[in-house]
């Protein structure tokens, strides 16, 4: 089958759209690989390197020095373009410090993000007024899905509504 020109830079164009990287290269060039639960477990082994963890947002605070995003950790999927592996099963949370600024929207409860930082230990956060110890890392880059509300969804169940279809906004963010 002989495809026109037309077509074939349309083609050209989206498979290039869908493999655009999610962060750029500088920022992932050394990123360790890591299993949350060896994180979780032996946090210090880490500690100093630049890591790649998925999640979803389940507690914002503003501090002094950026926002504190708790999020539950999920399976980052082999393309993190696709965004995380949604489970319905609970799983442990880390603590990300983003130094900069994020709009409200980026913040909301069930929003789904790949962040791509450097590790710190362990770190006391503030959950619902108790201090509880979490894994800590410090943002690099940041990619949100915002699912909101729905963040019980994966991304692959968007952007289909009653209505028809909307597309998900999803953002990266890098603090100046």
């Amino acid at each position: 089958m002989k495809m026109t020109p037309p077509i074939l830079l349309f083609t050209t164009i989206v498979v290039a759209g869908c493999s655009a990287p999610l962060f750029p290269p500088s920022v992932t060039r050394d990123v360790a690989p890591v299993e949350f639960g060896v994180l979780e477990a032996r946090p210090d082994v880490f500690r100093g390197k630049v890591v790649q963890l998925a999640g979803r947002i389940v507690g914002v605070e503003e501090g002094p020095t950026g926002t504190v995003i708790r999020a539950q950790e999920l399976a980052l999927r082999d393309h993190p373009v696709y965004g995380p592996a949604e489970t319905m099963h609970p799983t442990s949370e880390f603590a990300i410090l983003y130094p900069g600024k994020i709009e409200p929207s980026g913040l909301w409860y069930g929003n789904k993000l790949v962040v791509i930082a450097v590790a710190h230990g362990v770190q006391a956060v503030n959950v619902q007024g108790a201090s509880r110890m979490e894994p800590y890392v410090i943002a690099r880059c940041m990619h949100i899905w915002k699912t909101g509300g729905y963040g019980l969804y994966g991304i692959e169940d968007f952007p289909h509504t009653q209505d028809g279809y909307w597309p998900l906004e999803h953002q990266t963010y890098c603090p100046a």
